[in-house]
């Protein structure tokens, strides 16, 4: 392109650019956190305070979200690989002391570290969220506690470490419901001398929670291991969907998805991707990550986000119009057709129908994802 610019990246060991520079940036730029795409159930951060004191030190970085979801963030300039393995060590100690705390010491702890106006928590968020109910906001957040679930985020420049292995190490450290993720901050100089360019870039996530479950609760810890067979959810976030799709169709269809979706991912290769935002969905996907079987909401509600057009893309469209009439005529409902192509879905009476109508027919609904899916892979080989 003729118009292209190479950009000089800026290094963070020199001039004011430095770890301190850093935490700023992040902090008053909650947005640049690409939250949404490693855990959605804590998107929407809000920044709470910086320089939190907990017994293992100081930790940078605390942001809550309306859901009273936690995000721990520590920033660091890599400087070498056992500096690296400190820090998350470093981090996974602060979210074992944050488990210990009640909402009160929190708050207590947090408003100190803010050193603002605000009387509360709530308060600090609700700025931002007018609307938040200020009960659920505090049971939210205990509840978060308790369990130890926090979005650890280590934010650094260069992350040039083993990735697997560090990931590893970060698996055998904590028992807590928490989700790490590295993130890459490059900063480029931008073509005005006063602008930069800022391009995050998440390099690793744990996949799972934890081998072992560890619960405190008025400050006795309890310990207890998965039992054979029981589902296990991959991500916080995944195990958040669940649980409100419990509440909202019950724990025996929450438990009959998930064995389903189980299922699927070992004897297929299908993806089961969460959708973005706060309000979840569970997205069951073809291995290439293309094509779209049904969209699970957390009410239980099922989408059909792009079954349609995704296929029409690569000259398939009646591959995606065959598997929604088919499934249609297996739950007894009809192929809705009045809106836009991607919403394309199986309704009935007009109102989308929940997952239990599906997993009635699991069996059948599995077979039908097969044979769409060879369909798919043949257009796609011809």
């Amino acid at each position: 392109m003729k118009n292209a610019v190479r950009l000089e990246r800026l290094s963070l060991h020199t001039g004011h650019y430095d770890e301190s520079w850093l935490q700023s940036l992040c902090y008053d730029n909650p947005t640049l956190l690409p939250i949404e795409e490693i855990e959605p159930s804590f998107a929407g951060i809000v920044p709470i305070c910086r320089e939190l004191q907990t017994d293992s030190g100081a930790c940078d970085l605390i942001y809550l979200n309306e859901n009273g979801f936690i995000t721990i963030g520590e920033c660091k300039l890599w400087r070498n690989p056992e500096a690296r393995r400190q820090v998350v060590g470093q981090v996974l100690d602060y979210a074992k002391d944050l488990c210990k705390w009640t909402y009160s010491k929190l708050e207590q702890e947090c408003l100190k570290a803010r050193k603002g106006p605000e009387s509360s928590l709530y308060s600090v968020v609700a700025a931002e969220i007018p609307e938040l109910d200020e009960q659920k906001f505090i049971d939210h957040v205990q509840r978060n506690l308790t369990l130890g679930r926090f979005l650890l985020l280590i934010i650094g420049d260069g992350i040039r470490e083993n990735m697997e292995g560090l990931v590893q190490y970060i698996q055998g450290q904590g028992a807590l419901h928490f989700s790490v993720s590295l993130l890459e901050m490059p900063i480029f100089k931008g073509l005005d001398d006063n602008d930069l360019l800022i391009t995050p870039r998440v390099l690793v996530k744990t996949k799972e929670i934890e081998r072992t479950i560890v619960r405190v609760v008025d400050h006795a810890t309890s310990t207890s291991l998965p039992q054979p067979g029981e589902p296990v959810a991959r991500t916080v976030s995944e195990a958040v969907f669940y649980e409100r799709l419990a509440l909202a169709r019950g724990k025996n269809v929450a438990d009959n998805l998930e064995t389903f979706l189980d299922d699927l991912r070992k004897d297929l290769g299908l993806l089961c991707k969460l959708g973005r935002g706060i309000r979840l969905s569970l997205n069951i996907k073809s291995p290439n990550d293309t094509y779209n079987f049904g969209s699970i909401q957390q009410n239980g509600e099922v989408w059909f986000y792009g079954s349609v057009t995704n296929t029409d893309r690569l000259g398939g469209k009646q591959i995606g119009l065959s598997y929604l009439k088919d499934l249609a005529l297996l739950v007894g409902g009809e192929l809705d057709t009045s809106l836009s192509e991607w919403v394309w879905g199986v309704k009935r009476h007009q109102q989308y129908m929940k997952v239990d109508d599906y997993l009635t027919h699991s069996s059948e609904w599995r077979r039908l994802i097969q044979k769409t899916l060879q369909t798919f892979q043949q257009a796609e080989d011809a």
